[in-house]
Parts: structure tokens; C-alpha cells; sequence
């Protein structure tokens, strides 16, 4: 029996947006990324699941165009694998880790600076 690991839901969300720095995707391909995120995140972290496109075009408003160019981004950014089935089956997709990969140009926790009112140092 093959044991899965599951992914840590915050630390490839923290390393997802880390990547961004360096690597910038799309508005549409950073969202595409959190629902599949999401989904997998609530099917249990399975190494490969089905989303009908029907469903991810209701999820996040797109047309179906701009579902297969935020994908292609995904797929050509290494992020995800795309496998599209025969007939009118829905697609299998796999999530790669972004923890423990490697960064030509790594941004360890970018220094932001948040402005609060009536915040006291």
C-alpha cells in the first residue's frame, strides 16, 4: 500500500506567493492555482484528482478560453500536470510541491511594511 503524504496547505500557500516574486503568473493562473489548491486540499490531498471544467468555470467566472491559458501557465510553470481523458470525462489534475524546491533567486521573507491605525510598537 502506498502511503501519500499531504501537503502542507500554508507552507505552499506561503511558498506559492514567495514564487510570485520571482516567477510572476497571471490573475487568472494565481486563482486557478487556489481552487485546485482548494479542492484537492478538501478531497483529502489524493496525488491526482478530477475537476470537471464546468466546475472550475463556476468557481471562478472565466470562459473557457481563459481556463485553458491559465492552465497552460500552470502546466509550463511546473505547478500542476493536466491530463486531459476521452469523451466527456473530466481532466485528471496533479499539484506539485512548491516546498522544498529550489529557487535560482530565493526571496526568504520579503520585508513588507503594514500600516495600522492606533497600533503601538
Amino acid at each position: 500500500m502506498e502511503v501519500v503524504r499531504a501537503m502542507n496547505y500554508i507552507a505552499e500557500i506561503n511558498g506559492f506567493y514567495a514564487r510570485l516574486l520571482v516567477y510572476p503568473l497571471s490573475s487568472d493562473a494565481q486563482a486557478l492555482w487556489g481552487v485546485l489548491m482548494h479542492l484537492c486540499n478538501r478531497a483529502g490531498w489524493p496525488p491526482e484528482f478530477t475537476v470537471a471544467s464546468s466546475t472550475l468555470l463556476g468557481l471562478l467566472g472565466y470562459s473557457y478560453s481563459a481556463l485553458s491559458r491559465a492552465r497552460t501557465e500552470l502546466v509550463e510553470a511546473g505547478l500542476i500536470t493536466h491530463v486531459p481523458r476521452e469523451g466527456r470525462l473530466a481532466p485528471w489534475y496533479r499539484l506539485h510541491s512548491i516546498c522544498g524546491k529550489v529557487v535560482d533567486k530565493p526571496v526568504d521573507k520579503p520585508c513588507l511594511t503594514l500600516v495600522a491605525k492606533n497600533c503601538q510598537p
